[in-house]
């Protein structure tokens, strides 16, 4: 009896974070400055504050995509301030990999254009590569004045109006007509899959006793 009342307990959970999961909204690409990817325009792997200027930042941004490449980065504070003010902030944690890095950070109201955003990299033996293009326009500095030779990539992402809950139907459709067969193709699949879990869940539950 308590194994029965113990899976059933765990597939209610699963279920109910499948829901929290599906009523979440994605994050979709706000704006971006362009900044091609091509180049390294410069390495550090000692603490160091990245600034960068005439950047502009749209309404509703909650995460800041910067062009930071490491294996193992160090902790980074954010900090965007257009017209002498603080446009938002954010920081993420020390272990972030990859070739940009996803910063959290508090909701922008309104668009804000002009404005220099700061990154600051903790003390880490690591190297971090800023990559980005060769420019003479607003070049990125360091703190201590040094001018780099171009200026690193910023994408701003905010989260969607939509949920993926209400994103499915679409999503199925667009797959529908790039394999043929319209939504039905996914809908029909995805609605069996759906049922032969339900079912195999109910009965694991009836026949543990």
């Amino acid at each position: 009896m308590r194994i029965r009342i113990a899976v059933a307990i765990g597939l209610a959970l699963v279920a109910a974070a499948v829901g929290v999961s599906l009523a979440r909204s994605p994050l979709v690409l706000a704006g971006s400055d362009g900044t091609p990817l091509p180049t390294e325009i410069g390495a550090t792997s000692v603490p160091a504050t990245i600034c960068q200027g005439e950047e502009t930042v749209p309404a509703g941004t909650s995460v800041m995509r910067v062009s930071l490449l490491s294996l193992l980065g160090p902790r980074i504070k954010l900090v965007a301030r257009a017209g002498g003010q603080v446009v938002t902030t954010g920081e993420i944690g020390y272990g972030w990999t990859g070739s940009v890095v996803m910063i959290p950070v508090r909701r922008v109201v309104g668009a804000h254009p002009h404005t220099t955003i700061c990154v600051t990299l903790a003390k880490r033996q690591q190297l971090v590569n800023m990559r980005g293009a060769n420019t003479k326009f607003a070049p990125a500095v360091t703190e201590g004045s040094q001018v780099l030779p171009g200026r690193m990539r910023f994408d701003y992402l905010r989260k969607d109006d939509r949920t993926w809950l209400s994103l499915a139907l679409p999503t199925a459709r667009r797959i529908g007509l790039a394999i043929g067969g319209g939504a039905g193709i996914v809908e029909i699949p995805l609605a069996l899959l759906l049922s032969i879990a339900s079912l195999s869940s109910w009965l694991l539950v009836r026949d543990l006793r």
